[in-house]
């Protein structure tokens, strides 16, 4: 049985708006600017956090995603740029606290319980787009140790990893890397993806994991992922939002380049992307990024490279990313890049104590990868039992773990 009947596709592109001193645009100041940007376009355009939210409609082909996607953002730099407002399409920026996104909606889903058995199955696959789409390396005067803030901090709670679900056993919940939505149009939505700074790679973006999740909903579903697998795909998320496309991943009880899992993915998926028109060929930016293992946000991190004040690079990136062949032209021209090796057992004990100061809640051995309670506990265990950390129990407070010097 195939769970998309139709294989249909579509994004929702958050772009930050700034005016001409570089300050961002509150939502209520650009709402009806969104409403006529909607009106002119026939889709569902809408506002979000000060940002507008483009939505591209239901979408059946590449060429036809790309085509909206290009209509909808010359019209809305046009009717913006009336005011003197300028777009910014950036998953974050080097001062103001905003994580944006590109969701990606794939559809449409009739079927519930098999959605839901398709995001048991994606939760290895979601650190692989994430490694694909990183593009937040600055956010809050923060400067490139993840190479996607966004999902290091969960998009301040509105992206976090997905538990393993029986259908018969749990109810919906909003926010999920990846994970059916049922309310309004019936869609398996992809929200671990970081905003795209270019239009193209959007849409190749778009095309390739809507491809990927057409192949998987048409094939039985495997078993569910083992605690082992469940927790090397919690590491890989945060190894992806580390690392970007230099990722190294646990995958499938190997250590793998995350191109070399992409490429797999993109040979596997070829009959369901000529099923929207589209083949390998087409998707020339992603094809440069892996062979580079360049992504967007190597693209802001070589900007920040060169602007030591917050303020400068922050009025730098704001107009650069107005245009939107900025990436492709910085990837013409990129150095190739190594791949990073994965942190083994002792430096994932090393990552989580780092995350401890004085008297810290005990959900940041938690927030840190994600880590489900069992590996977790055991992960504090050896903590304390080393003498790195150690825990007390506060009426109030709760749990509170110190480090020790």
């Amino acid at each position: 049985m195939r769970l998309f009947q139709p294989a249909t596709f579509s994004t929702d592109w958050e772009i930050m708006i700034f005016d001409r001193q570089d300050r961002v645009v509150p939502t209520d100041k650009i709402m009806g600017l969104a409403g006529l940007l909607s009106r002119e376009m026939g889709l569902p355009i809408q506002i979000d956090d000060n940002t507008l939210e483009c939505a591209m409609g239901i979408n059946s082909s590449y060429e036809q995603l790309r085509d909206r996607i290009i209509r909808v953002t010359d019209r809305a730099a046009d009717l913006f740029g009336l005011y003197d407002l300028g777009l910014c399409p950036a998953a974050s920026h080097p001062i103001e606290g905003l994580f944006n996104a590109s969701h990606i909606h794939v559809g449409t889903v009739t079927d519930e319980v098999q959605a839901i058995r398709l995001e048991n199955q994606l939760i290895p696959y979601v650190p692989v787009f994430a490694a694909l789409a990183a593009n937040s390396p600055l956010a809050g005067s923060r400067r490139g140790e993840y190479k996607s803030y966004r999902v290091r901090h969960w998009a301040h709670h509105c992206t976090f990893p997905a538990s393993v679900r029986d259908p018969a056993l749990s109810q919906e919940r909003w926010g999920l890397d990846a994970g059916p939505k049922l309310r309004g149009a019936s869609t398996v939505e992809v929200r671990i993806t970081d905003a795209a700074t270019s239009r193209q790679f959007l849409a190749e973006l778009v095309t390739f994991v809507a491809a990927v999740l057409h192949t998987l909903g048409s094939q039985p579903a495997p078993p569910l992922p083992t605690a082992a697998e469940y927790q090397d795909a919690m590491v890989n998320r945060w190894v992806a939002a580390r690392d970007g496309l230099q990722a190294t991943l646990r995958w499938q009880g190997k250590l793998l380049p995350v191109t070399d899992i992409i490429e797999e993915m993109m040979d596997n998926a070829r009959e369901a992307l000529a099923g929207i028109g589209a083949k390998r060929s087409d998707l020339t930016t992603i094809e440069s990024m892996l062979r580079k293992r360049v992504c967007q946000a190597d693209f802001a991190r070589d900007l920040a490279g060169r602007y030591s004040d917050d303020y400068m690079l922050a009025s730098v990136y704001t107009k650069v990313m107005r245009h939107w062949d900025s990436f492709e032209r910085f990837l013409e021209t990129a150095t190739p890049l190594d791949p990073i090796a994965p942190p083994d057992d002792e430096e994932i004990l090393t990552i989580h104590r780092d995350q401890i100061g004085e008297a810290s809640p005990l959900y940041v051995t938690r927030d840190t990868m994600g880590l489900p309670a069992s590996a977790a506990d055991a992960l504090l265990g050896e903590l304390i039992e080393r003498g790195w950390v150690r825990r007390n129990e506060d009426p109030n407070r709760g749990t509170l773990l110190t480090r020790i010097a």
